[in-house]
């Protein structure tokens, strides 16, 4: 069994699965992509919905107006409420997801009803931060752990350097371990080298995937060749855990965190 390792250094949108294969029209407007991760971090929790865009560099259209909770296996139900500033965008009041409970996701939009649910697998914990240097800045190195799939998601800032010189002080890499069959040796990813100077601070947060949450980001990263995400582009081989016909995915994920100042 091969491992799949992949370095992004783009801005990632996340969604989940269940294993419906869907077939999507990609010439419909209706067609609804949700982006929901729930974690176990006591936070305001986002479901973003748009209407993907059918041609590459254009933008998603938010999905505004809908009616969006999430209930728990305890019939505890969490009510979403759309941002006025941030269209398509809807929060709940903090709370956090508890490991091993089933979370059902209901959106209500255009007279259509939309259903998916996942629950969260454990994460191991975060080895120490890897870098190494390169002329006078540094890189991040994965040193992969454990048996189970996961990914971490590193947010770089040098800000308050004397090293921000420019407009852009600030980078995203996100190293995704997800150990299963290797498709990149089909679709190669656009592996470009991020570097950042001393002085800069990186938080890391490392997500458990649960199997279907596996199966939909490597149809994901697949199907748009490792650069970008299901809403880019409307892709019709995807997997999901959406019902009705819709795409993206339901997540719910166990969460650590650690900060680190590069010295």
């Amino acid at each position: 069994m091969k491992t799949t390792k992949i370095l992004i250094l783009l801005p990632l949108l996340i969604a989940c699965e269940e294993r419906y294969e869907t077939q999507f029209d990609l010439t419909s407007t209706e067609l609804l992509a949700v982006e929901a991760v729930l974690t176990n971090e006591n936070v305001q929790q986002k479901v973003r919905l748009t209407f993907p865009y059918q041609q590459l560099n254009g933008n998603p259209v938010p999905a505004t107006g809908a009616v969006v909770r999430v209930m728990d296996g305890n019939s505890t139900l969490y009510t979403f409420t759309e941002d006025p500033s941030r269209p398509g965008e809807y929060y709940s009041t903090p709370f956090r997801a508890v490991f091993g409970v089933t979370y059902t996701l209901h959106i209500q939009l255009n007279n259509k009803d939309y259903f998916a649910q996942d629950s969260s697998v454990p994460v191991g914990p975060l080895e120490p931060l890897a870098y190494r240097p390169v002329d006078t800045q540094f890189e991040l190195i994965l040193n992969e752990t454990g048996s189970d799939p996961y990914y971490i998601d590193h947010q770089i800032s040098w800000l308050n350097t004397s090293s921000c010189t420019t407009a852009s002080c600030t980078g995203r890499v996100v190293f995704y371990v997800l150990k299963s069959i290797d498709v990149n040796e089909i679709y190669k990813p656009g592996k470009k080298q991020f570097l950042f100077p001393g002085g800069s601070t990186v938080i890391r947060r490392k997500y458990s995937v649960s199997s279907g949450y596996r199966t939909y980001l490597r149809s994901m990263l697949s199907e748009t060749e490792w650069r970008g995400s299901v809403f880019d582009v409307d892709r019709a081989n995807t997997a999901t855990n959406l019902s009705s016909g819709a795409t993206g995915f339901f997540a719910v994920t166990t969460v650590v965190a650690d900060t680190t100042l590069i010295p």
